[in-house]
């Protein structure tokens, strides 16, 4: 099968770009949240960086955990949950309150951001079909890497230039893409009539 037949599959992109869109909200929380806590929330450094090490710890902590559920009650239940606790982390941290509250929203962002990428990448063949998971999944994690390359550099361009508190409203922004883009790769199956005619054609 030419590689064309996958690269037309409109799946392919979609979760490309989820998967793009996934590590820049990892990657950004991380790295800028250091900077929101203490010019923002008048955090000293010490406490600021404990709360980073809290992050990362509660993405580790996440990905043990939750793998575990996800094995009881199915992928795709605990992808969607991890998504939307990624977006109401991300509310935690762009609601204009006290600091604990951005630390305990990062808190959630970690802890639901953690099964996303392995779940997103288990659950392939489900949105683009076997014959074309092996590929997809190098498209996908083409997409992270220059998600996570790019998109943060961005974010980070925004809080110079507006405010450190641009971070917030950019994690939501970003977590309710990558629900979005999420459902939409999930609705776009080699199955669908537009999607086999196209595969078709790029097979001919």
């Amino acid at each position: 099968m030419p590689i064309r037949a996958t690269l037309v599959i409109p799946a392919v992109w979609l979760g490309a770009s989820a998967f793009a869109v996934y590590v820049a909200v990892e990657v950004a929380a991380g790295l800028w949240a250091f900077t929101l806590l203490t010019e923002g929330r008048g955090f000293s450094d010490a406490v600021a960086g404990i709360c980073v090490s809290g992050y990362w710890a509660c993405l580790f902590l996440g990905r043990v955990v939750q793998g575990v559920v996800a094995e009881r009650v199915g992928s795709g239940q605990v992808l969607w949950a991890s998504l939307a606790g990624m977006a109401g982390g991300a509310v935690l941290v762009a609601l204009p309150a006290p600091g604990w509250v951005a630390a305990l929203g990062l808190g959630i962002i970690g802890f639901s951001a953690a099964p996303v990428f392995p779940l997103m990448t288990l659950m392939t063949a489900s949105r683009v079909g076997e014959a074309h998971a092996d590929r997809t999944i190098g498209v996908q994690l083409g997409g992270s890497a220059l998600g996570g390359a790019l998109l943060p550099g961005l974010v980070g361009i925004l809080l110079s230039r507006i405010d450190v508190e641009a971070l917030g409203p950019s994690l939501v922004v970003m977590s309710l893409v990558l629900m979005l883009l999420y459902a939409a790769s999930s609705r776009r199956r080699v199955g669908d009539e537009t999607t086999t005619k196209a595969v078709a054609t790029a097979q001919t």
